[in-house]
């Protein structure tokens, strides 16, 4: 009997070991035939990429969270690509709950983010513009979308209002540098972030109130965290949490609108602006269209600042002969200004070395690895088919550190933007084309202020200098960069 059991048991094994592999292959034919089946057919004609659309329903997304999130081998995700269909630089897959080409190569992106986006071929490609807001200039295309682009570049980035905001965020940039030195024990991903929303919130909507922002700032956390997950609405998820988050955010700044319209108030603040903005043909923006605007800027400008100011203190701690270059050069621009006196657009433009410093950090330390687009209409780019209603998404980070365009990509070096001009394609922290992002001046500045004060009067320690790095939902220290920050001596 022993022995029939046993007979019985290895047969089952034995088919389990047949069967499971065939029904893996099964699946994956499945999903590979309902979104390629008919539109690579060869023949001379454009083909699809090289790659595999994964699973049903979840694509090839596990491969990609064991990148980010598990092994945090970010860059595996492509360099897997490259070994298995070529170094071609463009791929498609499965992500996000959509059939996608990736494009990780120079002249592809740049056709991508240029001109095949300025002739309407793509579009914005949010996995969900429900977070974003349908109004926001992330997503509206044509004359709506040139007119607030029109309407944020002189508000945010002309010289006047790079000027009044320096003057307007420094005492809150200020005044939480002196709370980290009094805490003296800090977590810098999280000072960095709590700093940076408080400086949006003033320019953009006038908020004082402590409570108020705090409430805020978690819900925008909220919001961040769902604004890359998949977009499942059910309980319990990261979108469905986001989607709340979201509708409670959406009544605050709503109260504020409708303030300001019956006590008749009027403030020097983005909100106004766009309460205030009149287009060419005399239409206003109704309070929808203000609304995701608003949202659209404290989203684009909170979490990639604040990650972009840990990191200066990071890698500035960790290359010590850099920091005392950069404060060679602080200490040089306040020996010419009065002892109150705060840091202006003026200063800013002498500060030639710290500004090397920045472009470095953005490059190594840039929020989002990739940029999404979405197909309008067919279209063949480099003899490939782009189908209509997939999504794009351009692989920036996979040029950031590549050594064909950067020597020794991963190391923290200012010194290589000395007379450097990158080859077009291969620094696109801002994006490119129509959609370059339109604050990207105020990011800069904001950062060189940042390094500015930090520098002037104080030091810091990282307590774990090798605690690594994680990649999701952002890439961030380890431990947040914990620190000792104290006044300088």
């Amino acid at each position: 009997m022993e022995s029939e059991g046993s007979k019985g048991m290895a047969m089952v094994i034995a088919g389990g070991a047949v069967l499971v592999p065939l029904l893996f292959w099964f699946l994956r034919w499945v999903n590979e035939r309902r979104f390629v089946g008919g539109l690579s057919s060869g023949n001379g004609v454009a083909k699809l990429p090289p790659g595999c659309m994964g699973w049903p329903l979840i694509g090839e997304m596990i491969d990609f969270l064991w990148c980010f999130k598990f092994s945090r081998k970010p860059d595996d995700f492509i360099s897997r690509r490259k070994l298995r269909y070529g170094d071609t630089g463009i791929y498609r897959t499965h992500l996000f709950g959509y059939p996608v080409i990736v494009t990780c190569s120079p002249e592809l992106n740049k056709q991508v983010l240029g001109s095949l986006t300025e002739d309407g071929s793509f579009s914005t490609g949010w996995p969900s513009s429900q977070l974003i807001g349908n109004s926001s200039v992330a997503v509206v295309d044509g004359p709506l979308h040139k007119g607030l682009r029109r309407c944020l570049m002189q508000a945010v980035n002309s010289p006047s209002a790079l000027d009044f905001h320096l003057r307007t965020a420094q005492p809150l940039l200020i005044s939480a540098l002196e709370e980290w030195a009094f805490k003296r024990k800090v977590v810098a991903f999280e000072e960095t972030k709590a700093v940076t929303f408080r400086i949006i919130c003033d320019a953009l909507v006038s908020f004082k109130s402590t409570a108020l922002l705090d409430k805020m700032e978690s819900l925008y956390r909220g919001i961040m965290a769902g604004i890359r997950a998949m977009t499942i609405n059910i309980p319990g998820t990261a979108f469905h949490h986001a989607l709340k988050c979201r509708k409670e955010l959406s009544r605050i700044l709503l109260d504020e609108m409708r303030k300001r319209r019956e006590e008749k108030i009027q403030k020097m603040d983005f909100m106004q602006t766009l309460m205030d903005y009149v287009d060419e043909n005399g239409n206003r923006l109704n309070d929808v269209e203000v609304l995701d605007n608003i949202f659209s800027l404290i989203l684009g400008g909170y979490e990639s600042t604040s990650n972009v100011m840990t990191w200066s203190l990071y890698y500035l701690a960790k290359y010590p002969q850099i920091l005392e270059r950069v404060k060679e050069e602080t200490h040089a621009i306040k020996k010419l200004k009065t002892e109150e006196s705060l840091l202006t657009y003026e200063d800013i433009k002498k500060m030639k070395y710290t500004s090397k410093v920045v472009e470095e950090l953005i490059r190594l330390a840039n929020v989002s690895p990739f940029i999404f687009r979405r197909v309008v209409k067919d279209v063949v780019v480099d003899r490939y088919k782009f189908p209509k209603n997939w999504k794009v998404i351009v692989w920036i980070r996979a040029i950031h550190i590549d050594s064909k365009y950067y020597d020794d990509p991963l190391t923290f070096n200012p010194d290589r933007w000395n007379d450097c001009k990158p080859k077009a394609g291969t620094y696109s922290v801002f994006g490119a084309g129509m959609r370059y992002c339109p604050g990207n001046n105020l990011a800069r500045h904001q950062l060189m202020m940042f390094i500015y004060h930090a520098c002037l009067k104080y030091k810091w320690e990282l307590l774990n200098p090798e605690a690594g790095i994680v990649f999701q939902p952002h890439q961030r220290p380890r431990d947040g960069a914990e620190m000792l920050f104290s006044q300088a001596d």
